[in-house]
């Protein structure tokens, strides 16, 4: 039914405002596991495909495109590009990556990484592919806000990066960049912008955008700080600036739940 009702849509004039609606990756369209939640891959399917023609959905993350690509599989291809290294790459096309920060920037980030590779620090287990940032992942017996904490306190005199966190790895992107960046080069600076995403280093991102949403599984810091700007509420009628949406539902049925209501109610904003 649900999807009949949106096909009947599609076919109807539709409005010249665009929606630029960002899914994040880790912890949001998938789990730590880094799997869809089980039994969602179709329905999942289904709702991408039931998309307006006024929305346009972008994987954002701070991982790379080749990753993307290996968790997804040809879902990848219903997406309409990708924000990338945390707002510092994009995807236009699923295919090609292309950097969107100053190299001057770049070339601080990579010559930082060395020194932190060379620190050899016992809670990392790998330092992720990244074209302009830093992804350090750490040992499941390693406790991830540990660290976090102990890099932002060596770091905090470094002006050009800052240091953040997802739920599975500590981030260093440079200073002023979050994903948000990456959706408004997709927006060129015009358009409604929309976030779902479920962890610190979204908040920017969610604090930004027109519309701000999260799964079930929230981080419950990142919410509490989110509440100082917003207004906590669950999914369902029209859609306010305001207020911070979170599904009852986590992960990738918590997303599915949420473009549900931004398909059945964006047209209220």
């Amino acid at each position: 039914m649900f999807f009949t009702k949106f096909a009947e849509k599609s076919a109807a004039v539709m409005s010249s405002k665009i929606f630029h609606v960002g899914i994040d990756l880790h912890g949001t369209l998938i789990n730590n596991h880094e799997f869809l939640s089980e039994g969602s891959e179709k329905e999942l399917r289904n709702i991408l495909s039931a998309r307006p023609e006024d929305i346009k959905i972008y994987i954002c993350t701070g991982n790379d495109l080749p990753f993307i690509k290996r968790k997804l599989g040809n879902l990848a291809e219903l997406f309409d590009g990708a924000v990338l290294e945390t707002g510092c790459v994009i995807s236009e096309d699923m295919n090609k990556e292309e950097v969107i920060v100053p190299q001057n920037i770049v070339d601080q980030i990579k010559a930082l990484e060395n020194t932190l590779i060379d620190c050899d620090y016992p809670e990392v287990y790998k330092f992720a592919r990244r074209l302009s940032t830093i992804s350090m992942f750490t040992k499941y017996d390693s406790p991830l806000e540990d660290f976090f904490l102990k890099i932002k306190e060596e770091l905090k005199y470094i002006d050009f990066a800052r240091v953040t966190r997802s739920s599975v790895a500590v981030d260093i992107i440079p200073a002023k960049r979050d994903k948000f960046n990456g959706i408004e080069y997709f927006g060129k600076g015009s358009g409604t912008f929309v976030s779902i995403a479920d962890s610190l280093n979204d908040l920017e991102w969610l604090k930004k955008s027109d519309i701000s949403y999260m799964p079930g599984n929230a981080d419950p810091d990142t919410v509490d700080m989110l509440m100082k700007d917003k207004q906590r509420t669950g999914l369902g009628g029209s859609l306010d600036k305001k207020n911070l949406y979170i599904s009852e539902r986590s992960e990738t049925f918590g997303v599915i739940d949420i473009l549900k209501n931004l398909f059945e109610n964006y047209r209220s904003f």
